[in-house]
């Protein structure tokens, strides 16, 4: 019988994400449960976790002028730093040993973001970044991924499947990617890079630059023109 694999995971006490640890466990890993808020993260001996999967913050909707400051320090404290020093604590133990997966949960409101989402909009984009410097910088023993996931039943079931399925030995091959899944749809995001490079001896001024996107003009909708493309 192979060994179950060993998840860490962010639990939460309250809110749509608090039964994630229950699902990985009844999915048959073995799950270590961390705040993030308790101090440096206490492995058992000898320990080495094959996986980390970590949780939104709860994000408040509203339009960009209407958020709520303190909310939005809470929510990108949540999202972004508590993120940050589990993964890298996380990271550090997984060097001890033969690597592994980060698998970060985004909501699914944030990628690839509505109208009034509010701090998910943001702050889904910033996680996204992180995972993707995570899976550059350490592509040679840790793999980063997103999983864009809905927390309502049949979205977790698929979440935890996708996450056991990256932190496995089948999903060695993947890393610095976004995934959103739900019960019948897996899509694969594509990420930012250069789409046109255009060159100009002598350098820009207002009149060339104008110019040159101009030429560029379909590849440059604004966001109202897009509505009702598939995303």
């Amino acid at each position: 019988m192979s060994q179950k694999l060993r998840i860490v995971v962010e639990a939460v006490p309250h809110g749509p994400w608090s039964g994630l640890a229950g699902h990985i466990e009844a999915a048959g890993a073995e799950v270590l449960a961390v705040s993030g808020d308790e101090g440096p993260i206490e492995f058992p001996a000898g320990w080495i976790p094959d996986g980390l999967v970590t949780v939104p913050a709860q994000h408040q909707r509203a339009r960009f002028d209407q958020i709520d400051l303190d909310r939005w320090d809470t929510a990108a404290q949540e999202e972004l730093d508590r993120r940050f020093h589990i993964a890298q604590a996380v990271a550090r133990r997984m060097l001890e040993g033969d690597g592994g997966s980060l698998v970060h949960l985004v909501a699914a409101e944030g990628l690839p973001g509505l109208a009034g989402a509010g701090s998910a909009a943001s702050l889904s984009y910033a996680v996204a970044g992180l995972s993707r410097g995570i899976a550059l910088d350490l592509r040679d023993r840790v793999r980063s991924n997103v999983i864009v996931a809905e927390p309502d039943a049949a979205g977790l079931v698929a979440a935890v499947t996708l996450a056991l399925h990256l932190c496995g030995a089948q999903g060695r091959g993947v890393s610095g990617q976004i995934a959103a899944i739900d019960a019948e749809n897996l899509r694969l995001f594509s990420q930012s890079r250069p789409v046109r490079i255009a060159h100009r001896d002598g350098g820009w001024d207002e009149a060339s630059l104008a110019a040159q996107i101009g030429r560029w003009a379909s590849c440059l909708p604004r966001l109202e023109d897009m509505e009702g493309v598939t995303q």
